[in-house]
């Protein structure tokens, strides 16, 4: 039974895509991303043991109101994913755009079975308007049911699904990274000059609005002592506030985005974890971080804002502290408790966390789920 998953995007780095192909061509289920070809990417290529290939669009040259770009880039996809990839047995759609061409898709072949995988809560997306996110929901409400089996990635977000559209099932498949060795090391003190007595709290990821940044900084501006740092690890459009805050406060620090492969090591030689993803919209307030998960790998403490799932998960794990209320002097009073707790105290449920919390035993979620709901017999 062959695979496609279906993104509207250029597939060069996602994580969650790229396991998830491998996982279920491992498990029987051979996949095969469908990408659009735009930017200086390969048309084909097999991208470490996961087929990849690339539509690539007569559009991108089209001289036409950018209003209307867009629009004509994604009806041109549209038309050539489908008479391309029609026959294939399933259509692993992620996220809305990619189940609008998976139920089109069906739409001119009806034995074709569909996955929906909601990478977020669709309809609530940060930054959506109320137009479309009145028209996202009604289009869930009417082809949602379409689907063999629907994935989301945080127990709300899943919850959210079952009670709003009545599913029965829901699975729940959520971006966790492989288990990992820690890698002890000494990186960020040697890298940015600091003493062994000064505790690191690391923020890794994107340097984005809504990620909660902005209130960090002034948490960390209003400090007077140097025994807290805060490590900002990324890249986005905050850089340069961070740089400049850096600039005139000896304990804040930035550090460029790092490649994937040496992550391990720079989270490995912080104190605690920065979980800090504001409640802008429902999606955002419901969701799970990748980060979450890479500070219980890398065997530190996990300081989290209080989002849902984020801080039931960090209580049932009792890995880390919540921040009761996000505001200045809520974080620097849990920060000071920090500041004197014995951290090593948490390395055990750390330990345990992570044999469960890791790539490897959620694939299995994934597999069963797709043998389970796409087998020949199923519906």
């Amino acid at each position: 039974m062959k695979v496609i998953s279906l993104l509207v995007s250029n597939f060069v780095n996602d994580n969650r895509v790229y396991r998830m192909a491998k996982g279920l061509s491992m498990a029987g289920f051979p996949a095969t991303v469908v990408a659009w070809k735009k930017g200086d990417v390969a048309t084909k290529e097999c991208f470490n043991g996961v087929d990849v290939e690339r539509v690539e669009l007569s559009s991108l040259n089209w001289k036409v109101p950018r209003l209307l770009l867009g629009r004509l880039h994604y009806l041109e996809y549209t038309t050539r994913v489908i008479a391309r990839y029609r026959h294939v047995d399933v259509w692993h759609c992620n996220d809305y755009e990619a189940y609008v061409i998976g139920v089109l898709a069906k739409m001119t072949r009806p034995k074709l079975k569909l996955v929906y995988d909601c990478h977020e809560l669709e309809s609530h997306r940060n930054g959506k308007s109320w137009f479309m996110k009145i028209l996202v929901r009604t289009f869930e409400h009417m082809f949602i049911k379409w689907s063999r089996l629907v994935i989301t990635v945080s127990p709300s977000i899943r919850e959210y699904y079952k009670t709003v559209f009545n599913l029965k099932e829901v699975a729940l498949i959520r971006n966790l990274p492989n288990e990992m060795n820690v890698l002890r090391s000494n990186t960020l003190r040697e890298k940015l000059g600091l003493e062994n007595n000064q505790r690191i709290f690391l923020y890794q990821g994107m340097l984005g609005k809504g990620r909660g940044i902005e209130v960090l900084l002034s948490a960390f501006q209003a400090r007077k002592d140097k025994d807290a740092v805060i490590v900002f690890m990324g890249f986005g459009v905050l850089k340069e506030t961070i740089e400049t805050c850096a600039l005139t406060n000896k304990n804040i620090f930035f550090v460029p985005a790092v490649s994937y492969s040496d992550i391990p090591l720079y989270t490995g030689s912080a104190d605690v974890g920065l979980n800090s993803v504001e409640p802008t919209c429902l999606s955002y307030k419901y969701s799970l971080p990748n980060k979450l998960f890479e500070y219980i790998q890398s065997e530190i403490p996990v300081l989290t804002n209080p989002l849902p799932d984020c801080a039931a998960l960090v209580n049932e794990y009792a890995v880390g502290r919540v921040i009761p209320a996000w505001n200045i002097e809520s974080i620097n009073e849990v920060v000071n408790s920090m500041l004197t707790e014995d951290l090593s105290l948490y390395q055990s449920k750390l330990k345990a966390a992570k044999k469960v919390l890791n790539w490897e035993v959620e694939e299995q979620v994934l597999i069963s789920a797709y043998k389970s709901n796409l087998n020949a017999s199923s519906h």
